[in-house]
């Protein structure tokens, strides 16, 4: 019987599929509104806040160029920590985690996954489109059933994008990984609602540097 629902998830698939680009358009508009009233948020940051998070991308960067690895992976690797560092400050603070930043990992990695494996560009965009709408596919049950959304828009972004360098089972993994540090973070302040993207962007870090390190 089970075999019976394949074609009602390949249906709601479709139905994702094709909402996404109104889902997109909408969140953007969203997050524009927010920053537009926001124009100089970077000097609303702390001086601590840019030195930690500078002092971990300088870490970073260092054990990035000491890593044996094609130097287009070094540099890939450069701006993909940078913009993940700063999308989760950003969603730390504000609870918006910026397009820009899922659009500039994205531009990175197919320029980074078709110069090193171009066989797998129509792959990684495939994956990427596939599981974005499944993940709108699982917002839309949930607010349907719980009238709660799983993600934000600009978490769905960011994997979608990850997903253009990433394996399936790895976002998987992350999608695990993050999961199960915010359920930490809920239950630590008692509360239900977190920001999701930081936890997300350290776990997108953690397996970009293990999977060449182990």
């Amino acid at each position: 019987m089970l075999w019976l629902l394949i074609p009602l998830m390949l249906g709601l698939m479709l139905i994702s599929i094709t909402q996404l680009p109104r889902a997109i358009v909408l969140s953007a508009i969203i997050e524009y509104r927010y920053f537009k009233r926001q124009p100089s948020y970077a000097k609303q940051l702390s001086t601590s806040l840019k030195t930690v998070l500078i002092a971990t991308w300088l870490v970073l960067a260092t054990i990035t160029l000491s890593v044996e690895q094609h130097p287009l992976w070094s540099v890939f690797t450069l701006v993909l920590t940078a913009s993940l560092l700063v999308g989760a400050v950003v969603d730390h603070t504000t609870g918006l985690l910026p397009f820009r930043i899922a659009l500039i990992i994205a531009i990175g990695a197919l320029l980074y996954t078709s110069s090193t494996s171009p066989e797998d560009t129509v792959i990684a965009v495939l994956t990427a489109v596939v599981g974005s709408s499944a993940l709108m596919l699982m917002n839309w049950l949930s607010w349907r059933w719980r009238r709660l959304t799983l993600l934000g828009g600009g978490d769905i972004a960011l994997l979608a994008a990850l997903s253009l360098c990433l394996s399936g089972t790895e976002i998987a993994l992350i999608i695990w990984a993050a999961s199960l540090t915010g359920l930490i973070e809920s239950r630590w302040r008692r509360r239900s609602m977190i920001h999701f993207g930081p936890h997300l962007a350290i776990a997108a870090l953690c397996c970009w540097y293990l999977k060449v390190i182990l």
